[in-house]
């Protein structure tokens, strides 16, 4: 019996999550632009790991061309910006979800280990900015700005 009660308790904590989903996703995005400075930006989904021999960085940014990436590393921080551009121009229109981001973004990510941005490997695929750096004893002093194919 108390194990019924519990699933009663835990399927309305759900509910209740939900309807907070909802409110936030449905009510709030749609406004968002309205409320939220442009300037603020928005910040792509960003996995950093590293192997034996390398660091990785992989960014979830679809919908943006490689000439709206720009990418600086300093010693070890590497500093990711761009701009997402609106698809739809500035016509008008009622949107009924909006969950797509888009205006500039930029992400600052220090690297766990130090790396050799001469031999740097990054690409764009399939809507994922790729970055491999290979991993070096010490750090590089100074700025090198990193090219996408």
């Amino acid at each position: 019996m108390k194990l019924n009660a519990l699933m009663h308790v835990a399927r309305d904590t759900d509910d209740i999550d939900d309807d907070l989903d909802f409110v936030f996703n449905h009510y709030y995005k749609a406004r968002r632009w309205s409320i939220m400075p442009a300037e603020k930006g928005w910040k792509p989904l960003t996995d950093v790991y590293e192997t034996d021999d390398e660091v990785v960085i992989v960014m979830d940014i679809a919908g943006i061309t490689t000439q709206d990436i720009k990418l600086i590393l300093i010693k070890n921080i590497l500093t990711i910006h761009g701009i997402r551009r609106e698809r739809h121009g500035q016509r008008k229109r009622h949107f009924h979800k909006m969950e797509i981001d888009f205006g500039p973004f930029e992400r600052i990510i220090e690297l766990p280990a130090p790396v050799d941005p001469e031999r740097n490997n990054a690409r764009y695929v399939q809507g994922f900015l790729e970055i491999h750096l290979p991993k070096r004893e010490e750090a590089l002093s100074g700025s090198i700005e990193i090219s996408i194919s």
